[in-house]
């Protein structure tokens, strides 16, 4: 163990033991088991490296004291909740380095059902919270991986199926509290809905990806759940003709709750786990939408738009007359990404992983996108679904590869990239969601601009001059040509 890390936890240790009362529930874990797994988050083929130790924090003032000292020591530390990242943001690069594992920090402080607001923790996950607000008829509209918590969510500027309505992460987040590099706490602004008072240093965390504090507490907007819904489908012929239509509906302005594509390969794999024939679906590009509002007139206001911006081109139309069946046409869009290995279970002595990409364009170039990708999948003779958050103009391939085939992975990897430059093309994100990390560090200067990048390290090396937060992520402190 490095020197300095052995410092780092030798003090820590001895503030828990002179200090119960403010730090006796801090933890520091070495043990074989925890280091690992805290070694890896859910991305896919990105190196990581073990931490020296997992410290567990509680509250805080836990993450002030860590900060404090790994600053001072230049110990470079990575905050983990749920470790559901996909780009690698949750691991460590430098070997001696700690993980903040803020899991434990967990309770919702306070809800404020007449301001439409609640105050939680960064390891408070988002269904959770979910749950807890049911009684007061309110919700959090993101809902990006289902073990997802707020720290992470943040870190990411995450969405998910509601964002179509509700907006992003930076749109539902009021307020944060924040340990800087040094262990400064601050606060970004107040509970006000809107506020004109100085930078918006709340967006400026948002996103930021843990490279320049640490969230300890967000205030977050809540929105009434609808008092009326119903979710309706419809299959199309091919992937473009479905692209077709969800422009149409984005360009009509009527307000669906979501309004999701899945293709005809990811019906298939779903269909694998469906027992019952009459359950099955017909294997067709999808589109899926919920309609929502506060009457039944909105909802069937809605649907008449869904169908007429459908047309003729529509070969199956099926709208939800239950709860039950609502649940089951949803079941097509929650079980794809679990569903896709089912897609080459027969074949043996492999062992399958799903490539998760991420892009997003403006609406008028989805069915550029999409077709094109299409290609570029079938010439790299991969199995890959794609699913679409089809209102953002966001989507997502299930690259399902053999862990065991470096050519196959480097395919993948190949069409993974194309994916990200044709998007930016098209004057749209190499990432819609899931954030940068290392994995898409090489694409976000191509996006962003030489200025930006600098601006950005500019920031990073003024709020952390030691470059101890999630060192490696984002960017590279120095600009490409200088290293």
């Amino acid at each position: 163990m490095s020197s300095a890390v052995e410092q780092l936890l030798t003090t820590l240790a001895a503030h828990v033991q002179t200090k119960p009362a403010e730090f006796g529930s801090l933890r520091i874990r070495t043990d074989d088991a925890t280091l690992r797994r805290h070694s890896r988050d859910k991305s896919y083929h990105h190196e990581s490296q073990r931490p020296r130790a997992v410290v567990a924090v509680a509250s805080e003032a836990h993450v002030s004291l860590v900060l404090s000292l790994a600053n001072a020591l230049k110990v470079p530390v990575v905050a983990y909740a749920a470790g559901t990242s996909l780009e690698a943001q949750a691991t460590l690069i430098d070997h001696n380095g700690i993980i903040l594992d803020c899991s434990e920090m967990d309770n919702v402080v306070a809800v404020h059902e007449q301001d439409l607001d609640c105050v939680v923790e960064p390891g408070v996950g988002w269904g959770e919270l979910r749950e807890h607000l049911k009684p007061t008829g309110l919700f959090f509209p993101p809902d990006p991986g289902a073990a997802a918590c707020i720290g992470g969510m943040c870190g990411t500027n995450c969405s998910g199926t509601l964002a179509f309505r509700y907006g992003t992460m930076k749109d539902n987040v009021l307020s944060l509290r924040v340990v800087l590099a040094d262990g400064t706490v601050i606060k970004t602004r107040n509970r006000a809905v809107k506020s004109s008072a100085g930078y918006d240093l709340t967006r400026l965390f948002i996103g930021s990806e843990g490279t320049l504090g640490i969230v300890t507490q967000a205030t977050l907007r809540l929105r009434r759940i609808p008092t009326h819904s119903s979710v309706v489908i419809a299959q199309f012929p091919t992937l473009a003709a479905s692209a077709i239509v969800v422009q149409r509906l984005v360009q009509s302005g009527a307000p669906f709750l979501r309004l999701e594509i899945i293709d005809d390969l990811c019906i298939k794999a779903v269909n694998t786990e469906i027992e019952d024939p009459a359950r099955k679906f017909a294997e067709l590009t999808t589109i899926m939408a919920e309609c929502a509002g506060g009457s039944h007139d909105a909802v069937l206001e809605q649907l008449a738009s869904f169908k007429q911006a459908c047309g003729d081109g529509v070969m199956n139309l099926t709208v939800a007359t239950n709860e039950e069946e609502a649940e089951h046409l949803w079941s097509l869009r929650k079980r794809a990404y679990f569903s896709a290995t089912a897609l080459r279970q027969h074949e043996v002595d492999k062992k399958f992983t799903v490539v998760v990409t991420d892009v997003a364009v403006p609406i008028s170039r989805l069915v550029d996108i999409l077709v094109a990708t299409k290609q570029m999948i079938e010439e790299a003779q991969l199995v890959s679904p794609i699913v679409a958050h089809a209102g953002d103009g966001n989507f997502h391939c299930l690259m399902v590869v053999d862990d065991n085939d470096p050519a196959e992975i480097e395919r993948a990897t190949t069409v993974r990239d194309k994916m990200a430059l044709l998007a930016l093309q098209m004057e749209g994100t190499c990432t819609g969601e899931h954030g940068i990390g290392i994995g898409k560090i090489h694409l976000l200067e191509k996006e962003l601009g030489h200025g930006a990048m600098q601006l950005m390290r500019t920031l990073k090396k003024a709020l952390d001059p030691n470059n101890i937060l999630n060192p490696g992520k984002v960017f590279h402190l120095e600009s490409p040509s200088k290293l």
